[in-house]
């Protein structure tokens, strides 16, 4: 049996993580175990930990049950580390969202778009997230599109600059 710890405390690249992804896909009960591995205090161990989750989310998001996703949701908003933030917002981009929407997690999504030390990925996957969450409730919309417009105001991102072209061009009728 595959040790988590030590096997994410080498030096890792993608073959290794797609090797342990599939570890976690043949005994879905050890995902909590990664999941746990998340907020390690080894930096590395920890976002060796988060990208596999990534990994794993993208090629079997079945078996992510929703107190995962609220775990998942829970390490997005503490981490101080953006890696592992990035990460966790990846895997929430596309996840269905809860029936009750995580309110933190939404003002924490409009305050990383706006912060000045949020990494440019994070404040992306914060726009697409609240994009999701503005098809539901399209009264946010209007909030997300005046972030986003100030956003455009101090960036020279391409990546940040697509995906605020999505959201300056939706409208309350398309988010429904």
């Amino acid at each position: 049996m595959v040790c988590f710890e030590a096997y994410l405390s080498q030096t890792i690249r993608r073959k290794e993580i797609d090797f342990l992804a599939e570890v976690v896909a043949s005994d879905p009960k050890r995902l909590h175990e990664l999941i746990c591995l998340v907020e390690h205090e080894d930096q590395q161990i920890g976002w060796h930990a988060a990208w596999c989750l990534e990994k794993l989310f993208e090629k079997y998001p079945e078996l992510f049950t929703s107190p995962m996703l609220d775990r998942i949701t829970e390490i997005a908003i503490e981490t101080k580390r953006e890696g592992t933030r990035r990460l966790m917002l990846s895997i929430l981009r596309t996840a269905d969202l809860p029936v009750v929407l995580p309110v933190e997690l939404i003002n924490k999504a409009f305050e990383w778009i706006l912060s000045e030390v949020s990494a440019i990925a994070v404040k992306a996957l914060s726009i697409h997230y609240l994009l999701r969450v503005c098809k539901r409730e399209p009264d946010l919309l209007p909030e997300l599109q005046l972030c986003v417009s100030q956003l455009l105001d101090n960036t020279d991102s391409p990546g940040i600059r697509s995906v605020a072209k999505k959201v300056m061009k939706a409208n309350i009728l398309n988010c429904k």
